[in-house]
C-alpha cells in the first residue's frame, strides 16, 4: 500500500490541492483512501471527502506523527483490511513532521498483512505568504521543506515574480536536494505532475540515522 503525504501549512492551498490530486488519481483508475488529521481550525471535511466516493477517516487527538502514531498505524491497518486502497493520501496537520509520519505509517505493517511504500513527500509552500511563515514558524517551515522530496511553490497564479523567486531560493537554501516545481491549486497547474510523482516514484523508508543527520545539519547551521 502506497502512502502519499502532502504537507503544508494552513492556508497554503493544501486542501484544494489534495482534492484535485485525488480526483485526477481516481480518473486514472486508482483506488484511493484519505486520512485527515483534525488539529487545526481548517481541515478537509470528512463528509466532503465522502461525497467524492472516497473512504474518509478522521483522526482526533493531536499530530498524527507524534502523540497518536499508534492510532495512525491502526487506521492504516484498518483501511487496508476493510478497503484495500492502492494509495492512501495523508493530509497531515501543518505541524506534522514528514519523517516522523513515515515511521508511524510503517508501524502499521505489524498490524496487517501489508508492506508500506512511500510516495515522494510533497510539501506545498505558499509563495504569497513566505515572509510571514518564516517569521512566525521558521523551524516548522524548515522541517517540512528539509524533509520533502519535492516542493511545490504554490499560488503562482497570484504571487509576484519576486515572491516566487524568493520562495525558490528559500527552498534551495533549506533543502538543496529537493526538486522544485510550480503549482496553482486554483488553476490546476502542477496537479497532473504531482499525480505522476505519486504514481511512479518512491521515497526511502524511515531511517533514524538519516533523520539524525538532517537534525545535526540543521542545528549546527542554526548554532
Amino acid at each position: 500500500m502506497k502512502v502519499s503525504q502532502i504537507a503544508g501549512f494552513l492556508g497554503s492551498g493544501k486542501t484544494t490541492a489534495v482534492m484535485k490530486i485525488v480526483d485526477e488519481l481516481m480518473k486514472r483508475g486508482h483506488k484511493i483512501a484519505i486520512v485527515v488529521n483534525d488539529v487545526g481550525e481548517i481541515n478537509v471535511d470528512a463528509k466532503f471527502i465522502e461525497s467524492h466516493g472516497l473512504k474518509a477517516k478522521e483522526i482526533a487527538g493531536g499530530c498524527i506523527c507524534c502523540q497518536i502514531a499508534g492510532t495512525f498505524s491502526e487506521t492504516l491497518a484498518k483501511l487496508h483490511d476493510s478497503f484495500n486502497p492502492e494509495i492512501v493520501i495523508v493530509e497531515p496537520s501543518g505541524v506534522a513532521i514528514p519523517w516522523g509520519l513515515k515511521r508511524a505509517a510503517e508501524y502499521s505493517e505489524a498490524k496487517a498483512d501489508m508492506v508500506i511504500e512511500h510516495a515522494p513527500v510533497i510539501t506545498l509552500v505558499d509563495a504569497t505568504r513566505i515572509d510571514l511563515l518564516v517569521k512566525a514558524v521558521k523551524r516548522l517551515v524548515e522541517t517540512q521543506i528539509r524533509e520533502a522530496d519535492v516542493c511545490f511553490v504554490n499560488k503562482v497564479d497570484t504571487a509576484s515574480a519576486t515572491d516566487i523567486a524568493k520562495t525558490e531560493k528559500l527552498i534551495k537554501d533549506m533543502n538543496p536536494r529537493a526538486e522544485i516545481s510550480h503549482m496553482s491549486s486554483e488553476t490546476g497547474l502542477g496537479i497532473k505532475y504531482a499525480c505522476d510523482l505519486i504514481e511512479t516514484r518512491v521515497s526511502p523508508r524511515y531511517d533514524e540515522a538519516v533523520e539524525e543527520e538532517m537534525l545535526r545539519k540543521q542545528y549546527n547551521k542554526e548554532g
